[in-house]
């Protein structure tokens, strides 16, 4: 019988180096909302939607 894969968990965060990690899209019009559109690239996008599907479980955040 072969021995099942560990398991693992793996955190993904949008956040700034300063540490910002707020409204990253700027829905919630917050004072630093929107803050990544200045830095989006189609590859930040193709990144995060390969990240998506890659998993076998998702534990999203309060507001998602």
């Amino acid at each position: 019988m072969e021995e099942p894969s560990p398991r693992r968990s793996v955190v993904s965060e949008f956040a700034t180096l300063d540490g910002a990690m707020e409204d990253l899209g700027g829905a919630e019009k917050s004072e630093h909302g929107g803050w990544i559109w200045p830095y989006w690239i189609e590859g930040i996008g193709k990144f995060k939607f390969d990240e998506l599907f890659a998993t076998d479980a998702l534990l999203p955040g309060q507001g998602t």
